[in-house]
């Protein structure tokens, strides 16, 4: 008896699909078409973008053997599209230090870093170039990068940070700031770490100093006013 029911219920079933086949035949049938399209137009996509990229990078790395370097990388990424052009503007920055010409090579790393169609990281890295070649440099155009806990120049950044603010403004406790996290983060490469630690070893010596030089000076203060009365 079994049987007979296990029969009719593979029956009706083959009758659902029949119906649903017949109402959405034409659905079904254009699902799948767009399905394969879409399909091999990815994977074309992918081929194409792949064998452009293989082709630009090439070109980047003739340029630099060429026997004017930055003219072959400016015509280069008159060219290309917006991550090669980056490289090769990093690449012509590299070029300008290797000269000597440090005003020269700050500025692409800034035009990098300023551009939003550079990609992220390559922009981050430019912030960093940039302060540590620029002749006068200030932590604004580092500021994104120090909000961008995603970054890996983050701890790059809090470094060049802290140097800047306590070297230009002689702000100390802010330059500590910059490099408290530092304490708390396991993550950090050993050579950053260590470098940190000793900014800060050296900030906290001027912090102290800085209090000492107040302290007398409001001693000084309340003395005079003193000697007044």
């Amino acid at each position: 008896m079994s049987d007979i029911f296990r029969e009719v219920d593979e029956a009706l079933q083959h009758d659902k699909m029949l119906k649903i086949w017949e109402e959405y035949r034409a659905t079904i049938i254009a699902a799948i078409a767009i399905l394969i399209v879409s399909t091999a137009a990815t994977n074309f996509y992918h081929s194409w973008d792949n064998k452009r990229n293989a082709a630009e990078t090439q070109r980047l790395s003739q340029a630099l053997q060429a026997d004017d370097p930055q003219a072959a990388i400016q015509d280069v990424i008159q060219d290309t599209r917006k991550g090669h052009k980056a490289l090769g503007l990093m690449s012509a920055a590299n070029l300008h230090l290797k000269n000597n010409k440090k005003e020269d090579a700050a500025a692409l790393f800034q035009d990098i870093a300023t551009n939003k169609k550079s990609p992220r990281n390559i922009r981050d890295l430019a912030r960093i170039l940039y302060v540590q070649t620029a002749n006068q440099s200030n932590i604004d155009i580092l500021k994104p990068l120090l909000k961008n806990k995603k970054s890996p120049w983050i701890w790059h950044a809090r470094i060049e940070a802290a140097v800047i603010t306590a070297h230009s403004e002689e702000n100390y406790t802010q330059a500590l700031d910059y490099l408290a996290p530092f304490e708390s983060t396991e993550y950090v490469p050993a050579s950053l770490r260590q470098r940190a630690e000793a900014l800060a070893h050296v900030y906290s010596l001027k912090v102290e100093k800085q209090k000492m030089a107040t302290e007398t000076a409001e001693k000084e203060t309340e003395k005079d006013s003193g000697d007044k009365k």
